[in-house]
């Protein structure tokens, strides 16, 4: 079961945006896209990265490929951050928890008190089989101001970046390359590591990267006299089976992963690894050491 399956509960979450296509504002053309890793709550790590990289509110944009919240000590000021720069993001699988926590607390539990939530979990009456009162995601949702909280609940699970960044799509998990964009499931989305005998799966122990098989499709469609690869210039229908660069995290047991077709963000900066940032035109890699906030087997 997947972390929005409810198993027949009678609470949904509302469901995210899948997609999104961004574009620049009227007169902005930023002279740089930066696109950074998984943050997970580490705000000093965040504004050194920005620092090293000398970011220019204005002048560059900012794109967060996901899991700004959760493990780390600064998720509330994460997202404030991140909202106080425009940066663009896309959902991850820790701000989709406490997405779904916030929505949980404030419809049918609203008034409930933590040791009433407290006794759901202990009788298997909460929504989601990944609500754990003891885990921040819990603390986030309630602290989240209200602004904050929309600003986190409006990151789509896919996004598509504008001319002359159409042949890049960013995700934070990962893609299914047998779909479409727009045919995409965005739990899978959000979480998946490898493709199995089953489809998309969190695991790294069943199946094979999905990155791999995204990379081996592209290389076969490429030789194709007409061929659906996606080109910095072209007109894209996210209807159909387009094979785009890919810009990801998630996966922090693989750390960074830097390949022809897919770059893989997510390099443990909340393990004690770095915070990385890729940065386009260019494809420069630009990083800061971090601090070990958890234990990496939790690895999630």
């Amino acid at each position: 079961m997947g972390p929005r399956e409810t198993g027949g509960n009678t609470f949904h979450a509302s469901e995210p945006t899948l997609f999104v296509k961004q574009e620049f504002k009227a007169g902005s053309n930023p002279t740089r896209l930066i696109f950074i890793g998984d943050i997970h709550g580490c705000i000093d790590q965040f504004n050194s990265l920005l620092e090293e990289v000398q970011f220019k509110q204005g002048e560059d944009q900012v794109v967060l490929v996901g899991d700004l919240v959760a493990k780390g000590p600064s998720s509330i000021e994460v997202v404030q951050k991140a909202r106080s720069i425009n940066a663009w993001c896309v959902r991850g699988n820790h701000d989709d928890r406490v997405i779904r926590w916030r929505e949980f607390l404030g419809g049918p539990a609203k008034g409930l008190t933590k040791n009433d939530i407290s006794a759901l979990e202990d009788s298997d009456n909460l929504p989601y089989s990944d609500f754990k009162v003891s885990e921040i995601h819990f603390d986030i949702a309630q602290q989240l101001a209200v602004d904050d909280f929309a600003f986190l609940q409006s990151f789509p699970v896919i996004m598509a970046l504008p001319t002359p960044y159409t042949e890049w799509v960013i995700v934070h998990g990962g893609l299914d390359a047998s779909r479409a964009v727009l045919e995409q499931n965005s739990d899978n989305c959000m979480t998946m590591r490898n493709i199995g005998p089953n489809g998309p799966s969190s695991s790294k122990d069943e199946g094979v990267a999905w990155f791999d098989i995204w990379a081996s499709k592209m290389k076969v469609v490429s030789a194709l006299p007409s061929s659906p690869l996606s080109s910095a210039s072209s007109e894209i229908d996210y209807s159909k089976v387009n094979f785009n660069k890919i810009i990801y995290g998630h996966d922090a047991g693989r750390g960074l992963q830097i390949h022809e077709y897919t770059k893989g963000l997510d390099s443990r900066c909340v393990y004690g690894g770095n915070l990385t940032a890729f940065i386009l035109p260019g494809e420069q890699l630009a990083s800061v050491g971090c601090i070990n906030f958890v234990d990496s087997s939790n690895d999630d």
